[in-house]
């Protein structure tokens, strides 16, 4: 009921606010205005003019010699008759105000659509400019596919051919499954065997993108749009990013204490049988992050989509399924 009535006021003083009108509305006031002026000569003043009677046609022209302020002298009213005169100032009056408002509503339109056309021009500017840092932000991004094709293939079960694939396609519930159960204590990375663990690189690997969003934020953070900042914050901070580092802590805690504790990740908990409250879903969430991101940087730079290559080979390190834990299984067995 208030929005109604809310809407009703509003369109009340809409129509009370003469300033408002669109340019034709004059117009067609104006063409009332010689209209019915011409009726009120023809009607209730034919005789009251020094030529005789005015018929109709004859009055239309002097209501439009007379609200053009034109004056041209050839009909001319009589003097004595004081409503003539009223009625004839009344439609000058009118005439000037109505063509102000004509002009100024002209004038309005012309300014509206310059504002337009440089508002337009600016956010033209401005997507070119947010274009251009998701075009350094890209290389950041494709890096770190990388890492996650990576992960991938040492969770992955046999060997196969070379998988080219869009993270939109990879990132599903079964992806999730698979590297949820990360060996973090596996020996094997692309540098080779036991070399550094794949907790380690991983680690490793989590914080070089940490550090490059936020060497790029101290750089763009104040040019990028708000939605973008927050957008690299939640993925740079995000807790899946620091799941490589619990488990490196954990096993640090093994060695120090000397319990052997099975090296799962607490990401598998995510994909396990137990039933806990508002359980986790880190690995879902963080991706999501990710495949948002990926889909920005697709429209606003309007390059090619994001591909992952995945070689499910041994031809190189670390080998196909040399990263995969055992299953913990939590709650009734």
């Amino acid at each position: 009921m208030e929005n109604i009535e809310m809407t009703s006021n509003n369109t009340s003083k809409k129509f009370f606010d003469v300033t408002s009108y669109p340019p034709y509305a004059y117009a067609l006031f104006y063409f009332i205005n010689i209209i019915s002026f011409a009726l009120i000569y023809n009607i209730f003043f034919s005789n009251d003019f020094k030529s005789g009677y005015l018929n109709f046609i004859q009055a239309t022209y002097f209501s439009v010699v007379t609200v053009t302020t034109l004056g041209f002298g050839d009909i001319t009213p009589k003097l004595d008759s004081s409503s003539l005169l009223i009625a004839i100032t009344t439609q000058v009056v009118l005439g000037v105000i109505t063509i102000g408002l004509f002009l100024n509503g002209i004038s309005q339109k012309l300014s509206d659509k310059k504002d337009k056309i440089k508002e337009e021009h600016e956010k033209e500017i401005e997507e070119q400019k947010i274009a251009k840092l998701l075009i350094i932000l890209k290389p950041i991004i494709v890096s770190y596919l990388e890492i996650l094709a990576e992960t991938y293939k040492v969770t992955f079960n046999t060997e196969r051919d070379t998988l080219r694939i869009r993270p939109k396609s990879l990132f599903n519930q079964d992806y999730f499954d698979q590297i949820s159960v990360q060996n973090f204590s596996s020996q094997q990375t692309k540098y080779g065997s036991n070399i550094m663990s794949w907790g380690k690189f991983i680690d490793l690997e989590n914080n070089k993108l940490k550090e490059s969003i936020d060497n790029y934020l101290i750089k763009f953070s104040t040019v990028l749009t708000i939605d973008i900042v927050e957008l690299l914050v939640n993925i740079k901070d995000h807790h899946y990013l620091n799941h490589a580092k619990q488990a490196l802590n954990m096993a640090e805690w093994n060695h120090t204490h000397g319990v052997k504790i099975p090296p799962f990740s607490m990401l598998s908990i995510e994909h396990s049988s137990i039933q806990i409250p508002e359980k986790p879903t880190t690995i879902k969430d963080f991706h999501n992050l990710l495949l948002t991101l990926i889909d920005l940087i697709e429209k606003k730079t309007k390059c090619e989509s994001l591909e992952m290559i995945i070689y499910l080979q041994n031809g190189t390190a670390p080998s196909v399924g040399s990263a995969i834990a055992p299953i913990i299984k939590f709650g009734p067995f």
